[in-house]
């Protein structure tokens, strides 16, 4: 026995590796997504390479050439506070600089009492800060709050206050903001509760300075409220869109793909991973970092030896099924839940991320449950693995593995379904990106006329003849509103095709002015594509794309198509009857019924100069024309089978159906007649052709 046969017989059966991150690597250092994104921001070397993982899903990002970006001391540090709990955080942040302020306040309190500022002591100055201090993180704790306290509230009239309490989780910093400068500017007259001669209110005070700090918090307050309601709308729109564009898609998507992972738990339970079986599949299925590595070397092998080697396979089975003991041992210690990388969920998630696992697993999955001699999957074949007491649960995998609703599910179809599932989450992860990046882009755009506001509220506090310029101000900014009116103009038609109309999402199929193209990228203003016939990118401003008819043939259903024909006028109905009987049949037959839907109709629409008759042709597909490959094959095939089908029945193209003049069996020759002949013989057909007609012709 060799070596590679004693590891694979002592190995034991191991589940798949759970999904590992992207890996990048730059400058010989390795970083994974996930490392980068949870790692806190504060003191890196460098944070270009985090900016660019960000715009990972971009193709076109081929490497970092930056510095290497790995945390400090101090960054490590603050990644180490923020395992503690919250109110031992808050403290770590409180104490400290309440500390620092606490020194000063302690010497105006005693050894310079008397130390002021136009007749203002220190003491109320720093007490004053301490409050700002402390305000800041009460007003965050409150915001924090807010939503468990909104969800107790309204949680009592209406069960679906979810979604309401989730955006005003998200909207804790705007709202910690608005809290903490209503605080400030309502504890003002702290800083003269020092100077009894001293007259400071909420609304006024006799001390220049004070009056000044007043006016400046009562600015802040309509200001804060703005970033507030800019946040609120932005916050809005995220979460409005998200639910009516990608709530339903990935509903359907998790449903499917649960589905899915009862087929493969069954499978497993039937054929345990990695027997003989199915032991080249689970090797595909499972492929981790090792396999990856030993792929050359293992194909170099096969070719010299003709033995398949999987001495890097079963290494990655024990890595995983290493980490898998660890992993559970620590959740037993901890008492925290885990993914198991055992799990069917697991495993179905990691074979979705590539193309070649997703064929092996829907070939495991098809050719564990199919009963033995048959090439199909019947529902009964799932009921008898489920049990007769999962009745609903096996009709509801059933309908769907059968889209097209045969009654049966080839290998084909359950290998196209899985493909189409690992597409389909990967596209609706990009789609979900773009988006993100668009409302970011809008949110910047705003913050922009946030500032702008902010600048004319402070304007206005603070300027007695502001207010009274103001329209001299407002003159001049139309006279420049020739310049940036086409920019508004574009900004606002694209925001609302992006997040109102949205009619079409990243790896879409569309079609725009009789041109098939696939969505590639979507920002803000434009969106690129992908042209089907010749892949070449194309970039259409979004405001140009507002005004077009496009048809989205992804989100379409099963489509059809019409073809047109030209056939000969002396055809019969007979024959036109005989071609419908002929197309039916074969569109009807087993190896076409998936691909074809059984309702195809043969009309005569036109008759033209009565030279020829015109055939249109209606054929359905059991399915849309996203898939450019498929759409071809299916569409060739039929193209075939009715010229085909044409000969067999002999419908012949206009003016067709005869030998040409000239031929061995049509030679073409000339007779000379008389005068008198040439002319008995016209009339003799004058007379027959006047005979047939309604109305006779008058003698003259």
């Amino acid at each position: 026995m060799s070596s590679t046969d004693t590891i694979v017989h002592i190995l034991p059966p191991l589940a798949a590796p759970p999904q590992e991150d992207k890996i990048y690597k730059s400058k010989n250092v390795t970083v994974n997504t996930q490392e980068v994104t949870d790692r806190p921001v504060l003191r890196r070397d460098n944070t270009g390479l985090r900016n660019f993982l960000a715009d990972s899903q971009n193709d076109q990002n081929v490497g970092y050439d930056g510095e290497v970006d790995t945390l400090r001391r101090l960054g490590r540090f603050y990644n180490w506070i923020l395992t503690f709990s919250v109110v031992t955080r808050y403290a770590f942040y409180i104490l400290p600089v309440a500390t620092l302020l606490a020194i000063p306040l302690s010497i105006f309190a005693t050894i310079h009492s008397e130390s002021n500022i136009k007749g203002i002591k220190m003491m109320g100055l720093f007490v004053w800060l301490e409050i700002v201090w402390s305000s800041l993180w009460i007003a965050k704790l409150c915001s924090k709050t807010l939503p468990r306290a909104f969800r107790l509230c309204c949680g009592v009239i209406s069960a679906g206050t979810r979604k309401h309490s989730l955006m005003i989780k998200a909207l804790e910093v705007p709202l910690s903001i608005v809290f903490w400068v209503i605080a400030c500017w309502a504890s003002i007259p702290v800083i003269a509760a020092f100077n009894p001669e001293t007259d400071v209110t909420v609304l006024g005070s006799n001390v220049h300075w004070i009056r000044s700090l007043q006016k400046g918090f009562l600015a802040s307050v309509p200001v804060a409220c703005v970033f507030l309601v800019e946040k609120a709308v932005i916050e809005f729109i995220t979460v409005n869109y998200h639910r009516t564009q990608f709530s339903a898609r990935i509903q359907e998507s998790k449903r499917r793909m649960h589905l899915f992972e009862l087929l493969y738990e069954a499978s497993t339970i039937l054929f345990a991973p990695y027997c003989p079986k199915f032991a080249d599949e689970d090797y595909i299925i499972n492929t981790s970092l090792l396999s990856t590595v030993g792929k050359e070397i293992q194909n170099v092998t096969d070719l010299q030896t003709g033995t398949p080697i999987r001495i890097f396979d079963n290494l990655g089975r024990l890595g995983t099924g290493v980490t898998s003991v660890f992993g559970n041992i620590v959740s037993e210690v901890t008492g925290t839940q885990r993914a198991d990388s055992k799990s069917p969920h697991a495993v179905v998630s990691w074979a979705l991320e590539r193309r070649p696992a997703s064929e092996a697993l829907a070939r495991r999955v098809f050719n564990s449950l199919v009963a033995e001699g048959n090439d199909a999957l019947y529902q009964k074949d799932i009921e008898r693995v489920l049990g007769p007491d999962n009745h609903h649960e096996a009709e509801e995998i059933f309908h769907a593995l059968d889209k097209d609703a045969n009654g049966d599910v080839s290998l084909e179809e359950m290998t196209m379904m899985v493909i189409e599932l690992g597409e389909g989450r990967r596209a609706m992860t990009k789609s979900l990106h773009d988006v993100d990046r668009a409302i970011k882009a809008l949110d910047r755009i705003l913050m922009c006329v946030v500032l702008v506001g902010a600048g004319l509220i402070y304007g206005t506090f603070f300027s007695e003849n502001f207010f009274k310029n103001m329209s001299l101000y407002t003159t001049s900014l139309m006279s420049f509103s020739f310049a940036f009116a086409g920019t508004v103009q574009e900004f606002t038609g694209s925001c609302i095709f992006l997040f109102v109309k949205h009619p079409y999402d990243v790896g879409d199929r569309v079609e725009i002015n009789n041109v098939d193209l696939i969505v590639e990228h979507i920002s803000l203003l434009y969106t690129v594509f992908r042209r089907v016939d010749s892949q070449r990118k194309v970039q259409i401003p979004n405001i140009v794309n507002n005004g077009n008819w496009i048809e989205n043939i992804s989100r379409s259903q099963a489509m059809s198509e019409h073809f047109s024909l030209a056939i000969s006028a002396g055809t019969t109905f007979e024959e036109i009857e005989n071609l419908t009987d002929e197309l039916k049949s074969f569109v009807t037959a087993d190896e076409n019924r998936r691909d074809y839907k059984s309702d195809l109709d043969v009309e005569v629409a036109n008759v033209g100069d009565m030279s020829k008759l015109e055939l249109k042709i209606n054929l359905g597909y059991k399915s849309n024309w996203s898939n450019e490959k498929l759409r071809v094959a299916r569409r060739s095939k039929f193209m075939c089978a009715l010229l085909a089908t044409l000969r067999k029945v002999q419908i012949n193209a206009p003016g067709g159906g005869d030998v040409a003049i000239g031929d061995a069996s049509r030679p073409a020759y000339s007779v000379s007649v008389s005068d008198e002949e040439a002319r008995i013989s016209r009339m003799k057909y004058l007379d027959e052709k006047d005979s047939h007609k309604y109305v006779k012709d008058k003698g003259i």
